[in-house]
């Protein structure tokens, strides 16, 4: 009985070429799928103003990150009795900022997470407590809107260095 050595084949298999040619073309599709990402997330960024619904019993605006949307809040600015800035120590601005407002009585009224440097609320003349959250600890201050002052104003500074 006669054996033949077999050689293996120089060639690749089909899988190989379909593995090889599947990783760039994966690269090169995730690549264009991000460019137009990159490419509108300043326009979008500009845009990234959030606003309560009308029936919202706390009216707010949250934002301000990049030149126009700032100058977007700016135009709405009179539509509204408070204003909280968050900041770092350098003078950076944050966002992603969680907060509440809280009624004299301590009741929570309104939560969220503010999506700029910019908040802005509509708050009935009354005494409130605003809190904080940055750098991981809840910082608080007592505010009194209304009452004939056009704009209360508030800032809550991050307590590190950074």
């Amino acid at each position: 009985m006669r054996k033949f050595l077999t050689t293996p084949s120089l060639r690749p298999s089909h899988q190989a070429r379909r593995r090889s040619l599947s990783r760039p073309l994966l690269a090169l599709v995730a690549v264009l799928a991000c460019t137009p990402l990159a490419a509108g997330e300043i326009g979008d960024n500009a845009r990234a103003n959030a606003t309560s619904t009308d029936a919202a019993a706390i009216p707010w605006m949250s934002g301000g990150i990049g030149d126009e949307a700032r100058d977007e809040m700016r135009r709405h600015a009179a539509d509204y009795n408070v204003l909280i800035v968050f900041s770092g120590r350098d003078g950076s601005y944050l966002a992603g900022v969680p907060f509440t407002v809280a009624g004299r009585d301590g009741r929570q009224l309104l939560a969220g997470v503010s999506e700029g440097p910019l908040l802005y609320l509509r708050l009935p003349a009354a005494s409130y407590r605003i809190s904080a959250q940055i750098d991981g600890a809840w910082q608080g201050r007592p505010i009194r809107a209304g009452g004939g002052a056009p704009l209360t104003r508030l800032s809550f500074v991050s307590r590190n260095s950074q």
